[in-house]
């Protein structure tokens, strides 16, 4: 039961990619939203506020940002033992990594073009596009290099890279089926045989479940 992990920047298409190779393949999707909902019931609170900002100093040491941190990496390791899931973002490459059963894909477009697809989205100015997807930028790379101490954008952690600007959305798609039908049989390490906590499984398997009654 495979597991795929799909990290992007902004503007690369990369959700949209995510969420139809998802539905085509019949798998689950799990994105910040699933993976907080999981945490709040498990009681943790502050991922968005943690994730989503420049942390000051101090709070890298806060034994709460640590926690949480410990409970999101949780989390995403409940999701992938369940298999045949795919996981956006959260640094779900950096968990999974070099596990049998999982295929790590990066999404990335020319700065140009995703800062002219970021205007036409949100009807502004192309300078305005740049400077969000800089900031964007620097906050996905803060964030994997404070936690996981690796680099979010450096190719060589994924075992596959597109580019959306050369790929259509089906041709991505079809590019990460076919890395996931070359998956080994098996492997010293999988996403399967990971120990999860009982009740954080269950958490993970009720609120996928009123995603999917909602769907």
């Amino acid at each position: 039961m495979p597991v795929i992990t799909v990290s992007r920047q902004l503007g690369s298409h990369g959700a949209r990619i995510a969420r139809q190779l998802a539905a085509e393949l019949g798998f689950d999707f799990v994105d910040k939203s699933t993976i907080n909902k999981v945490i709040r019931q498990y009681g943790v609170t502050r991922l968005d506020v943690l994730h989503d900002h420049k942390p000051k100093i101090w709070e890298l040491f806060n034994a709460d940002s640590a926690t949480t941190i410990e409970m999101m990496n949780q989390t995403i390791a409940a999701f992938a033992a369940r298999g045949n899931v795919v996981i956006l973002g959260r640094g779900g490459f950096r968990v999974l990594q070099d596990m049998a059963d999982v295929v790590n894909v990066f999404i990335k477009a020319p700065d140009a073009v995703r800062a002219r697809r970021i205007a036409k989205r949100n009807s502004i100015a192309p300078g305005e596009a740049a400077e969000l997807i800089k900031a964007d930028d620097e906050l996905r790379a803060r964030f994997v290099r404070l936690f996981y101490n690796a680099g979010w954008a450096d190719e060589s952690g994924f075992d596959l890279v597109i580019d959306s600007e050369a790929s259509s959305d089906a041709e991505a798609i079809a590019q990460i089926r076919t890395a996931v039908a070359a998956l080994p049989a098996d492997g010293a390490r999988s996403a399967s045989a990971l120990e999860v906590d009982p009740v954080l499984a269950r958490t993970a398997a009720t609120v996928l479940a009123r995603k999917a009654s909602k769907a």
